[in-house]
């Protein structure tokens, strides 16, 4: 190459360079001007960060709070934080969360009026394992705590929305019925059929669940809280309907299925406590009014189609960290270190800002500035890791158009591990 072509090459290289550099400053500029930062992520009474969100939530109903792992202190910290907020400040009566309906009905006896220990309860009235965790016992205890100075009106409510393990349902309607001699040697078999592996279930398996559902969706129920057990039949009809959606477990049909259950579950949430407020904990995955670069129908969507408007998203993202993430050769949880964000990654491009930790409000922060109306209507990944990470696999992203996707974006620069129940 001559000096002259080299020379040629090396001004463009640099005008390059030079033109990116503006436009990241000027995004971050942009940012900079319209992003919250927050005071602390620990549960706080003092909400004067916080109240600056209050205009963007004031006419909302339905608040989806994600996570970009299901192995992250701080974004359970965090979403402590904000449940306090928006039970005190936003009038939110129910709590909603990624795991079975009828299960999650333990945690919610428990906080309302039952005695036990929380870290027994917690265990007990959640499926997952992913939020067997220090941070959601002390979150359930501050509940009970709270409700314990309530009149009942006034009582916060805990639910779960998914329905991918019924031993519990099936379980809480054989304890209703028995009594009443309505539960048959079907129902029984059915009761055993569930607490195999979802995907060891054999068509047998499935035939005896239809039927025990066909009998329980035809029986006239009359006692106690029929709304309650009505929706309980319900989730062993969503489950005998999971069973069949799908012979390839975690395809993209059975994603959909069940993220549409779990929006439809929400929604009879709302109806049951009188359309109340409430407070959604669950993926980003889930709870984002779009599925970006996975192409599917996401809870989110379904929850924008139930509410319009009233539904607030709020996605999570960090630069770099650790979270807990669960061995499952050995069967334990562990920390893991995660590498920093990508570029071209929400991440990557926040962790320039000046604050560290920031909430930012995509819909106002776009209409103020053309800048990051640009940012907010590109695709860009975002990190969606499970429970589990693996270094040999890396980091899994997801892109999104944050405009369509979220309403904010709660940024947390570095992040760790949650931690065991002690």
């Amino acid at each position: 190459m001559s000096k002259k072509n080299f020379s040629l090459l090396l001004f463009s290289f640099l005008f390059l360079f030079t033109l990116n550099l503006q436009a990241q400053n000027k995004l971050i500029d942009a940012l900079n001007k319209h992003l919250i930062t927050l005071n602390t992520l620990n549960p706080d009474s003092n909400y004067s960060d916080l109240e600056l969100l209050k205009p963007f939530l004031v006419d909302k109903v339905i608040f989806g709070l994600g996570e970009a792992t299901h192995g992250t202190h701080e974004f359970s910290l965090f979403k402590h934080r904000m449940l306090e907020f928006l039970v005190k400040e936003m009038g939110v009566k129910a709590f909603v969360i990624e795991d079975d309906f009828a299960k999650a009905q333990i945690l919610n006896n428990y906080i309302l009026n039952e005695k036990d220990t929380v870290s027994n309860v917690v265990r007990k009235g959640l499926v997952f394992g992913t939020w067997h965790t220090q941070e959601m016992v002390e979150m359930c205890n501050w509940l009970k705590k709270y409700n314990s100075t309530q009149a009942n009106d006034n009582k916060v409510r805990f639910f779960g929305c998914d329905i991918q393990w019924t031993p519990a349902v099936f379980t809480f309607i054989r304890d209703y019925l028995i009594p009443q001699g309505k539960f048959t040697p079907e129902m029984s078999s059915a009761l055993s059929v569930t607490k195999k592996s979802l995907i060891g279930l054999v068509d047998s398996d499935k035939k005896i669940l239809r039927t025990a559902v066909d009998q329980l969706i035809h029986i006239k129920l009359t006692l106690g809280d029929t709304a309650l057990f009505h929706h309980y039949i319900y989730e062993a009809q969503q489950f005998c309907e999971l069973v069949d959606s799908s012979s390839k477990p975690f395809s993209a049909k059975e994603y959909e299925w069940r993220d549409q259950r779990m929006a439809e579950n929400i929604e009879w949430v709302y109806n049951y406590i009188g359309k109340g407020k409430m407070m959604i904990w669950a993926h980003n995955a889930h709870v984002a009014k779009s599925g970006g670069s996975m192409n599917v129908v996401t809870m989110g969507q379904n929850l924008s189609t139930f509410f319009g408007a009233k539904y607030y998203a709020m996605g999570f993202d960090f630069f770099k960290g650790s979270m807990r993430s669960l061995n499952v050769l050995q069967h334990k949880y562990e920390t893991q270190q995660l590498p920093e964000a990508v570029k071209g990654s929400i991440g990557a491009a926040f962790s320039k800002c000046k604050t560290s930790n920031f909430i930012i409000d995509v819909k106002s922060t776009s209409d103020a500035d053309p800048t990051a109306m640009d940012f907010f209507n590109k695709k860009v990944l975002s990190v969606s890791q499970g429970p589990i990470y693996s270094s040999k696999f890396g980091m899994n992203y997801v892109t999104y158009q944050l405009e369509d996707s979220f309403d904010a974006i709660i940024f947390i620069k570095k992040t760790t591990a949650v931690h065991n129940i002690l």
